[in-house]
């Protein structure tokens, strides 16, 4: 009863490896004339295989070009911020001052039609 055990084990082992050694072995390519790529796992793969210039980009972090152009970005958005609220108070004062002039040539105007033209101090 051991034998056949031992057997049933090791013909089991004998088509295990057959199946191993064949899903490890890759079909002829088709002669195109064109190598295949040759690949590595002691390195990145190269450019024309990454879809890049050669810059590798790890993870999240920006590289320095981008840092700068942000940075850059950032400070004009700021100004151009700052520039129009500063447009936006000067056009407030200056219609602010106009409501004023006319406020007082109407509170003139008003007092000279009354009568009290002598009240008003130029």
């Amino acid at each position: 009863m051991t034998y056949v055990i031992l057997m049933r084990g090791a013909a089991l082992a004998g088509a295990l490896g057959a199946a191993a050694v064949l899903a490890q072995t890759r079909p002829a390519p088709a002669d195109s004339g064109v190598p295949p790529p040759v690949t590595t796992d002691t390195g990145p793969a190269p450019a024309q295989e990454r879809d890049s210039a050669g810059a590798i980009k790890l993870e999240n972090s920006p590289v320095r070009a981008e840092r700068e152009g942000a940075s850059e970005r950032e400070a004009a958005r700021k100004n151009e911020a700052r520039a129009s609220r500063r447009e936006a108070r000067a056009q407030a004062r200056a219609q602010r001052r106009a409501e004023l002039a006319q406020a007082r040539q109407e509170q003139a105007a008003e007092l000279r039609r009354r009568g009290a033209a002598g009240l008003i101090s130029n």
